[in-house]
């Protein structure tokens, strides 16, 4: 086992030595999807207030994380803004453009449904509003400078791949991805620490959707994540596979992966999600460099992301996820759609791994289910071939229209969910980026 792992993390070295920037300039070829939106801060409005009112002037609200915001998920908004949903539970999703509101006595929730604009600019009647409020895009915080230490620059940035992989990368590169097999998602490098997440696409059968994730550490620590059973497994040199549990702490050279959650049930058609921070350890204790977020449908298909919190860390990342805006226009396929206009579509051969599941670390479980979804039908051309019609487009932008909003900080996302949509897709994939990006 001991050779195998260092076999493995040889062929990852292999693949981030091949470095296509020459002269400054760096090209572009990957192709998952990520979601990069801001973070969001939960308020609630003034009694008869509006969401605009509450997030103040600079700070939009986003409608599509607050028609998002479900069951489990409004109730912990609720109690962490100091209220409580006496009907937790139960919680009567209603058709009203205010909602998600909390009635009179703090305690009595009303979550949107799928006919709810929850517009910014409404007051909020005899209730008050819960609003998603969205920070500046370029806020940043300093950190106060302490003798002998040089201060630091706070941000949090995300990416990740949702549904049919559509990637904006953590440095701004936004594509789509017409290949299946195992590709370097994203890595990180920095002092002790030298993480590799891989990602495995489905073949175009199922519409190159992530199936399954590895975490790797030089180490020889190693976590799995598959959309077969939606749960993280681990193992080291010295252990079998084991399933991870909530608050586990597995520790590794320099760092340790601190899991959060696992098989959190969300009302919403992902129905589990996981959560892990990835740390670091410093002279003065560990330090939070990365959050890896995943929503999972069983046996259909998983989202992730990932989240950066120091903006001096962006340095170190690699991957598809640490791709870099592409600048030749010549690589983009056209998607023939008079309004979508041109989908830039990519093959991300700079960041495909070679070897089987197996052979880069999986569980011999997983790669028996990977087998039957990483048939690849060719470059995805045939995905393409039937584009939409009129017709087709405005029934897909209607759908998407009742969970994500066309303009605004997350357009991208929109334009993909129609895309999706036109392609063979329906309105669970509009529910479901609504409630990745509200993750």
């Amino acid at each position: 086992m001991a050779m195998a792992n260092i076999m493995v993390w040889a062929m990852l070295q292999l693949v981030l030595s091949e470095d296509t920037c020459k002269d400054g300039s760096c090209e572009d070829v990957s192709v998952l999807q990520v979601s990069s939106n801001q973070a969001c801060t939960w308020r609630l409005s003034l009694l008869s207030g509006s969401c605009d009112g509450a997030c103040g002037a600079g700070n939009p609200c986003d409608p599509a994380r607050q028609r998002a915001l479900q069951g489990v998920a409004l109730e912990a908004v609720a109690t962490g803004l100091g209220r409580s949903c006496a009907n937790a539970g139960n919680v009567n999703a209603v058709g009203n453009d205010r909602a998600p509101y909390i009635l009179s006595g703090n305690s009595d929730c009303r979550a949107s449904n799928s006919q709810s604009s929850s517009a910014c600019n409404l007051n909020g009647g005899s209730w008050r509003r819960i609003c998603c409020c969205v920070p500046k895009p370029t806020t940043t915080t300093e950190a106060p400078a302490t003798t002998g230490a040089a201060s630091s620059t706070t941000t949090t940035e995300e990416g990740g791949g949702n549904n049919d992989p559509h990637i904006q990368s953590l440095k701004g590169a936004h594509y789509t991805l017409l290949k299946g097999g195992n590709f370097l998602a994203w890595s990180f490098s920095k002092g002790p620490v030298d993480w590799r997440l891989l990602a495995s696409y489905s073949g175009s059968s199922s519409r190159f959707t992530p199936q399954s994730l590895l975490l790797l550490d030089h180490s020889g620590q190693t976590m799995e994540f598959t959309a077969e059973k939606c749960e993280w497994q681990a193992h080291s040199e010295e252990d079998e596979w084991r399933r991870v549990r909530a608050g586990s702490l597995l520790s590794t050279d320099g760092s340790n992966w601190d899991v959060q959650e696992v098989d959190k049930r969300t009302q919403d058609p992902l129905s589990m999600e996981s959560m892990i921070f990835l740390n670091m350890d410093e002279a003065g204790g560990p330090r939070k460099v990365a959050r890896l977020l995943v929503h999972c449908s069983p046996q259909e298909h998983l989202n992730f992301k990932v989240s950066m919190f120091e903006k001096n860390d962006m340095d170190h990342v690699g991957g598809e996820l640490g791709a870099v805006p592409d600048a030749n226009k010549s690589l983009h396929l056209s998607f023939l759609s008079a309004k979508l206009g041109s989908m830039v579509t990519k093959r991300d051969t700079e960041f495909e791994v070679p070897g089987t599941w197996l052979m880069l670390g999986g569980s011999e479980a997983a790669a028996a289910y990977l087998t039957s979804k990483t048939v690849d039908e060719g470059i995805g051309a045939s995905f393409l071939s039937t584009g939409c019609s009129d017709v087709q487009e405005q029934e897909a932008e209607k759908i998407c229209a009742k969970h994500l909003q066309k303009e605004g900080h997350h357009a991208e996302i929109f334009t993909d969910c129609v895309f999706d949509v036109c392609h063979g897709g329906g309105e669970q994939d509009a529910q479901s980026a609504a409630a990745f990006i509200s993750a």
